[in-house]
């Protein structure tokens, strides 16, 4: 935007200068005249030019899915629409999933990517011509309700809630469980002291290829809060 106000300010400072002005002196040669005007209608043109490249274009950053990659180009879902990406090899490719910025390459970006984008966008063509793109961690699922059911065997938990569906969490060797009691307020807990009945948060990731389902990265049992264990629907043998 200052490059803009810039130059078209320039472009008025040279229009001011180039007013007609009477000649005094029929003996002064025609030709330096003729010759600077020219240079200035030139520099004019080009500025003018500049000022609409300048317009037509605009540095905006994007976010979204990668939906599909080509050797020049890929495309990103976004919240509204799906946007053409413009690929070059002065691209700069920065990993920050594991909250360490790593350099990558073009070839690191696979569909189902999460990344935001940075460059100069053309709203004529809907197209953004990428300048950086950060590749970025998978934003955390997060959802709540009642143990219905704890698998042992399996180390998952079945969460029902009467505002969504059922989800089945699956607990990690890394899973951090804490526990809330009036008497004892905040403490640690586990796996073996979730009980059925109680109401649990759980953050997390989600399973891939599987609906409704959690890989638990922290939870926190407020423990059961209606005092009643609710009946839980058995498993048909197989």
């Amino acid at each position: 935007m200052k490059n803009i106000v810039t130059l078209s300010l320039l472009f008025c400072i040279i229009v001011s200068f180039t007013t007609p002005v009477v000649a005094t002196d029929a003996t002064n040669s025609a030709a330096p005249d003729t010759n600077k005007a020219k240079q200035i209608e030139e520099l004019k043109e080009r500025l003018a030019t500049k000022v609409a490249e300048l317009r037509q274009t605009q540095r905006k950053a994007m976010f979204g899915n990668v939906k599909s990659v080509s050797l020049t180009s890929i495309t990103i879902e976004t919240k509204t629409k799906d946007v053409k990406i413009e690929l070059s090899d002065a691209v700069t490719v920065i990993d920050s999933a594991d909250g360490k910025r790593t350099k990558l390459t073009l070839d690191d970006i696979k569909n189902g990517t999460i990344v935001s984008i940075f460059g100069e966008y053309d709203p004529s063509l809907d197209l953004l011509k990428a300048k950086a793109i950060i590749i970025q961690k998978e934003p955390p699922s997060r959802v709540s309700g009642t143990v219905n059911a704890i698998d042992k065997k399996e180390y998952t938990i079945t969460l029902t809630n009467t505002a969504g569906p059922t989800y089945i969490v699956d607990i990690e060797r890394t899973t951090k469980t804490m526990m809330w009691a009036k008497e004892k307020g905040l403490y640690k807990g586990g796996f073996s002291k979730v009980e059925i009945g109680n109401t649990i948060f759980v953050t997390g990731t989600a399973v891939p290829k599987k609906e409704n389902r959690v890989s638990a990265i922290r939870i926190l049992d407020i423990g059961n809060l209606s005092g009643v264990t609710p009946t839980t629907t058995p498993t048909p043998t197989p």
